[in-house]
């Protein structure tokens, strides 16, 4: 491989990513026991960065390298996370405290994400649409191991979990080593005058409309899917097997086998796939009819077996990810990946928010089937377009 390092900065990025999202959930639903409206404004919190700073992150990453802008942020990040533990094992919760630590962390979060995901398309020697799909099951793996360290924290308590969190993202920041990238064939040497601007980013979604649509699935799935981890699984788990609180790390690495599962057998077949968007139109609509039976399960195990269903909707992103990075102009690389996670975590921001709001106005059942037509109707209008069926492979 050409750049292991990036491999294994990826993979620790991820598995305390994967770690926090099972901590944070734990944290706010079960060690502290806020009700749904709270947990819906802090996870809403720590993703409001991603609105306002994450464009002027890759911006950022584009004017001073992507190593140097993600390893600062990253640094940050498991410090703030140690110190967050810290103070929580001194004062207990704090809510002004737990404010400010989630603002903090979004904020070096929206830096590191796209300049980390600047690295994906030339990981390894392979074609672009392969080293997406390499890098998604890397990730899911990472996610995995992060969620089974999630088992750990009735032991390891909050200051443990926190702790092992952070030194999770400085590992990540200290294997990153100086990357040669690889020089695409045929493709024009960058102008070293030309600087990363919105104008420039406007006049290229004008110029290549299949970035465009592949951002507004990346919308969509912002503002539906993700929120759904978040705010509809823990709390379907909360009213329907209260008893298993302890157990939530179980549940999402269901989530993350679904999706290793769902990556790993389309990879194998990559090279033989010439429309990887009527993939990801497929996964999306299936994603929206198995969410309706969420309220039916008949035990916990039977959950676990639809969340894991429910995971694969990764597959969906990582096959038309690749080409929307490879799309990108060299010198606007870290700026075009920046305004997707902008649409993806920042209207997650929103839709968390939303859906923790609608949990206590309507009830938990009508916010998963209201949900679930949303995202069918998204998927079929993302179709009807037709960008995204007619999408070539990325090369």
């Amino acid at each position: 491989m050409r750049n292991s390092s990036f491999l294994r900065a990826y993979g620790f990025w991820h598995w305390g990513e994967g770690l926090q999202t099972v901590l944070f959930t734990w944290y706010m639903a079960f060690h502290v026991g806020l009700p749904a409206s709270q947990i819906g404004f802090y996870q809403a919190l720590v993703l409001s960065p991603f609105l306002l700073f994450t464009i002027a992150g890759g911006i950022l990453t584009d004017r001073i390298g992507a190593r140097r802008s993600f390893r600062a942020a990253t640094v940050l990040f498991g410090l703030l996370l140690i110190g967050y533990g810290v103070l929580d094992h001194v004062f207990g919760f704090v809510p002004v405290l737990f404010f400010a630590y989630c603002l903090a962390a979004g904020v070096v979060s929206a830096v590191s994400n796209p300049a980390i995901d600047t690295f994906i398309p030339d990981a390894t020697p392979r074609r672009a649409q392969e080293n997406a799909l390499l890098a998604a099951n890397a990730h899911n793996m990472a996610k995995l191991a992060g969620n089974l360290t999630g088992l750990t924290l009735p032991l390891l308590h909050a200051v443990g979990g926190f702790g092992v969190n952070g030194l999770l993202m400085l590992a990540s920041a200290a294997s990153l080593r100086p990357v040669q990238p690889a020089t695409r064939q045929g493709a024009p040497e960058p102008e070293l005058s030309e600087r990363p601007s919105l104008r420039r980013l406007w006049a290229h979604f004008r110029e290549c409309p299949e970035n465009f649509d592949i951002l507004l699935s990346s919308a969509m799935l912002g503002l539906l899917v993700v929120p759904v981890g978040y705010i509809l699984l823990p709390l379907a788990l909360r009213a329907n097997f209260p008893g298993y609180g302890d157990l939530l790390a179980v549940m999402t690495v269901s989530s993350w086998l679904g999706a290793i599962a769902a990556t790993w057998a389309i990879g194998r077949l990559s090279r033989r796939i010439g429309h990887p968007g009527r993939i990801a139109l497929l996964v999306w609509g299936g994603y929206a009819c198995a969410l309706v039976t969420l309220p039916l399960v008949p035990g916990f195990a039977w959950l676990c077996v639809l969340v894991a269903v429910l995971g694969m909707v990764k597959l969906g992103k990582a096959m038309v990810y690749g080409k929307y990075i490879r799309n990108c102009p060299d010198t606007l690389r870290g700026s075009v990946i920046a305004v997707e996670q902008t649409a993806f975590w920042g209207l997650a921001t929103l839709g968390t928010f939303l859906l923790g709001w609608l949990v206590d106005l309507i009830g938990l059942v009508p916010t998963i089937h209201l949900v679930a037509l949303s995202v069918g109707l998204a998927a079929l209008a993302l179709a009807l377009r037709g960008r995204l069926s007619g999408l070539t492979p990325a090369l």
